[in-house]
């Protein structure tokens, strides 16, 4: 419990001192969210939406995990994340807190961006996501969401196990990871957008899609977590 706790006042210092970057992690979340609907406007077809909606998704989702710092802002010229492992070090902070830090500032940052992106997605009128029903879209943004949390889990481990330099390489390798996967879908006659929506207006919240996806996002966190702890006890922070 003191772990959880002392991780819990780090995320509420970080929430106090950066409220204004905070407010454009919002915007990017609502901007995001209404340039995918309008991106799917007037096609409820799959083949008419081709692979970039999956992509968008496949890349976009796990952003919706992180919100705007100084910290992510200068990761690259100041490798930031080191440095900050580096003054917990020194604190003493120890690393299972830095941890659950990190893991609570990416669940709240779901809670909020998710919110903000799949509304404003679902306002935009004309696409297939149009007459779902709550329980249906909510298995929709559950099921993505489950998606963003397995694809945390690896997030965190790269932030913290790497310099900048390499964390955006890892960063740019899970781009076009994206870019491989949803083209892959395309080409053997899928569409990952499309069969979330059927799948959520089939099954709404007993969707094996949504619970499929959110254990393994959870299943991923744990694991991450375990690997990140363990390269944080080795890792030279100089």
């Amino acid at each position: 419990m003191n772990t959880i706790k002392d991780a819990w006042m780090m995320v509420r210092k970080d929430l106090r001192s950066e409220k204004r970057y905070l407010l454009w992690s919002i915007i990017f979340a609502a901007y995001m969210g209404g340039t995918t609907g309008v991106m799917m406007l007037g096609r409820e077809e799959a083949r008419s939406l081709g692979p970039v909606a999956d992509f968008i998704l496949l890349m976009l989702v796990p952003m919706l995990g992180f919100y705007f710092s100084r910290r992510s802002f200068k990761y690259l010229t100041e490798d930031s994340y080191t440095r900050m492992l580096a003054f917990f070090r020194v604190l003493p902070i120890s690393n299972g807190v830095v941890l659950v830090y990190r893991v609570i500032q990416s669940v709240l940052a779901f809670a909020v961006n998710g919110i903000i992106f799949f509304v404003i997605m679902y306002c935009v009128q004309g696409t297939l996501l149009d007459h779902m029903r709550f329980e249906h879209y909510l298995a929709f943004a559950l099921t993505w969401v489950g998606y963003g949390l397995m694809m945390t889990g690896p997030y965190i481990y790269f932030e913290f196990s790497n310099h900048g330099k390499a964390y955006l390489l890892s960063t740019l390798i899970f781009l076009v990871g994206s870019v491989v996967a949803a083209a892959a879908v395309y080409a053997a006659g899928g569409n990952l957008l499309v069969y979330t929506v059927e799948v959520s207006k089939r099954w709404s919240l007993l969707s094996p899609a949504m619970w499929g996806m959110l254990l393994a996002g959870v299943i991923s966190l744990v694991l991450c977590s375990i690997g990140t702890l363990r390269r944080l006890e080795s890792r030279d922070l100089v």
